[in-house]
Parts: C-alpha cells; sequence; structure tokens
C-alpha cells in the first residue's frame, strides 16, 4: 500500500523533520526513534549524555543545563515540526516552550514515561507546567492517560504507545526451531531495576520513592519454592548487595547484549513488590521487560501488576497469578508451556514498534493539520485489538 509506506509531509510536501528530547535517552526514546527512522524520517537527537543506542540518530545535541539547552534550541529550532520531550524531567519541555513561543509552527509533544501524580500522589510544579507547554500527550498506558487526562483537564490530542521492541531487535533471533526452546532449563529471569539491600541514605530514599522495586525478598520466596532465579539488575549496587539471597545475579551489561542472554532462559519474570495492589504506578501501567520478553522467546509469568497481568492474558502470551504462592515451582506450567511458546513466536512478529509507529504519525499529521495514513487492514485491525478504536 503506496500510500502506507510514504512519510507525513508539510504542506510544503516537505517530510517532517523530528526532534527526541531527553535527558537519560532511555530505551524507549531509542526504540520511539530507531522505528521512526526505520520509516524513513531523519531523527535528530538532543540530550544530556551519550546512551545505548544513540548512534542510531542524524544529528546529536549535547547539553548540560538550561542556558546551553535553550541556546542550541534557539540555532536549530527552525529545523523541526515535531519536538518530542521525553520526560523524566519535566522541565525539559517547559525549556522548549520558552524557545519556540506558545503560537509556532514546531508542536511541541510531551512523552511522559513517569508522573509523579500516578508515582506519588502528588502533582508538582514542574508536572503541571509541562503538562500545559504540550500540544500533545503520549502516554504509557490506558490507565495513566484517564487518570492524567482528568487530573489534569487537558483539552490537547493524547495517545497511547506501549514499549515496544523494533523489528531488528525481533531479527537477533532465530527461533526456527522450537524444541530447542521448549528444552530450556526450567529458569525464571527478572531484568530491570532493583533495589539494594543497604541502609545508606540514598538507598533509604530510593525503598521510599521506589518501593515496588524492593524485591530480593520475592526472589527469595520464589527460590524457596524450588524455582531458579536469574536477575539481572539494570544498577550495580543491587548486583553487590543481593549475593546472599539465593538468586543467581549478573553484572549489568549492554541492551543488546541483555536481550540475547535472556533467550536463554525459560520464563520472564514480571513481579513487583506491589501484593495488595498499593503501588498504583506498578498496577496503571506497563515495564519494558514485558516486551525485553516477548521480543526474546519467553512467555511471561506476571504477579502483582495489575496492567501487566492484564496484557499478558489478552494476548495470550504467558501466565497472570494473584500471588507468588500460586506460582509455586513452575515445573507445574510446563504442560501449557508449548501452547503460551506459540502465541509468544506469533506476538513477536507483531508487536514491533514499526507496526504501531503509524499512531505517532497521524498525531503529528492532526497537529500539522496534514494528511495522515491510510492503514492496511492488517495493521489497522491489530492496533484496534490492542488499543481499540478511539484509541488509534
Amino acid at each position: 500500500m503506496k500510500k502506507y509506506k510514504s512519510l507525513i509531509t508539510d504542506k510544503n510536501d516537505q517530510p517532517l523533520r523530528i526532534l527526541e528530547v531527553g535527558k537519560h535517552t532511555c530505551i524507549r526514546v531509542i526504540r520511539f526513534a530507531t522505528a521512526l527512522k526505520h520509516v524513513g524520517y531523519e531523527v535528530d537527537l538532543l540530550t544530556n549524555k551519550i546512551s545505548y543506542g544513540t548512534e542510531i540518530f542524524d544529528k546529536v545535541g549535547f547539553y548540560h543545563n538550561k542556558k546551553q539547552f535553550q541556546n542550541w534550541l534557539y540555532e536549530n529550532k527552525e529545523k523541526y515540526h515535531i519536538i518530542t520531550c521525553h520526560n523524566e524531567p519535566d522541565e525539559m519541555i517547559i525549556w522548549a516552550r520558552e524557545v519556540i513561543g506558545k503560537d509556532s509552527k514546531t508542536k511541541l509533544i510531551h512523552n511522559a514515561h513517569d508522573l509523579d501524580n500516578i508515582r506519588r500522589g502528588f502533582i508538582p510544579i514542574p508536572e503541571r507546567e509541562a503538562f500545559l507547554a504540550a500540544d500533545a500527550i503520549i502516554y504509557v498506558s490506558e490507565p495513566i492517560q484517564k487518570i492524567c487526562n482528568r487530573l489534569h483537564s487537558v483539552d490537547v490530542p493524547t495517545r497511547v504507545i506501549y514499549n515496544y521492541p523494533n523489528q531488528h531487535m525481533v531479527d537477533w533471533f532465530n527461533f526456527d526451531n522450537i524444541e530447542d526452546l521448549l528444552n530450556r532449563k526450567k529458569t525464571l529471569v527478572y531484568e530491570g531495576g532493583v533495589n539494594a539491600i543497604d541502609d545508606s541514605p540514598q538507598s533509604v530514599e530510593i525503598n521510599r520513592v521506589f518501593s515496588y522495586r524492593n524485591l530480593f525478598h520475592l526472589f527469595k520466596q520464589l527460590v524457596e519454592q524450588g524455582n531458579e532465579v536469574h536477575v539481572h539488575p539494570g544498577n550495580l549496587d543491587a548486583f553487590q548487595t543481593g549475593q546472599n539471597t539465593g538468586c543467581v545475579l549478573y553484572k549489568p551489561m549492554p541492551f543488546d547484549k541483555l536481550l540475547s542472554k535472556i533467550s536463554e532462559y525459560k520464563y520472564n519474570l514480571l513481579v513487583f513488590n506491589n501484593e495488595g495492589g498499593t503501588e498504583n504506578q506498578v498496577n496503571y501501567t506497563t515495564p519494558n521487560k514485558l516486551w525485553d520478553g516477548l521480543c526474546s522467546g519467553l512467555p511471561s509469568i506476571a504477579c502483582y501488576c495489575e496492567e501487566t497481568e492484564k496484557y499478558v492474558e489478552k494476548h495470550g502470551i504467558g501466565w497472570r497469578f494473584n500471588s507468588l504462592k500460586d506460582v509455586r515451582d513452575c515445573s507445574h506450567l510446563e504442560d501449557d508451556y508449548k501452547n503460551k511458546l506459540n502465541r509468544v513466536l506469533d506476538k513477536r512478529k507483531e508487536l514491533v514498534f514499526e507496526n504501531q509507529i503509524v499512531i505517532s504519525e497521524n498525531l503529528y499529521a492532526e497537529l500539522l493539520n496534514v494528511t495522515k495514513k491510510q492503514m492496511p487492514n492488517n495493521i489497522r485491525k491489530q492496533l484496534e485489538f490492542e488499543y481499540g478504536i478511539e484509541g488509534i
């Protein structure tokens, strides 16, 4: 479908130029940009530090403070039709609005990864100002979209886009021989942030703010139930302090190597310290590790994270449990493993960012008042199942 494959263009029939802005330039930023570039757009980056994946951008600018940020943007703002600021922090979109003005032809999008009104239960001033500065907002889940649209009285366009792997990440793996996957050792793997076990002031504060990542006691429980649990924490202090908890720990590694390593295990562990459903951030969102496991060919075990549990069940890519006690020794899942694995192998071909990025493209078109893309039936059906008709 030629029209679908073509790029969104401005009123002068020029392809859109896009700038991604992020302080940490996390994997969500990289995946967004990779999908846009795969479609054919030129995508630049303004960031505070180099990180995994930043080599994919056409141009990269660096800043250390607000003055450098705004000076760079003053010199380059006329190049871009769309500027997307990825929080945290929220200040970047506020700084950008000060530079480009309120009625600029350049449109500002707030891509909200984490929000204090969800995580901490209050709206700080920078978050409120960021919402007021945005021409549109992209969220990570439907519950968060609903809550924030109401709390902030949002009157600009909003969309939900999950954090899918890119096509090239899926292509890293050759899963033609399903027997090799079925015969993997019965191991559970967790990857992501884990709070260190110590009583330093920094760790105490992290445990207070990110209590759902206080996970070592959960890993220990799974081990005591007879499971072999492997943990790839994103932070070195977790590796250093968690050695006596019974799980197998690894030092942080580059993302591409991490994805490859995950494929060696059998079950993707999606669990948080949220028994009883007290952490709203966990209940309302879906983590990167959900799609990392899918990309690497692992059915998921989801527990203590409502939105993630619902997603796993909806797509049939794993099991949801009300309690870790119900997980027991994961050997009881073996009879259903092949069925879940086949779903994973099908869904990993469908749930890639390049298929979903049209949601972003058509949001850009809406903001710029230009023609949107028409979608082929297979993509439209997929997106309607994922987000509903109103979500696309």
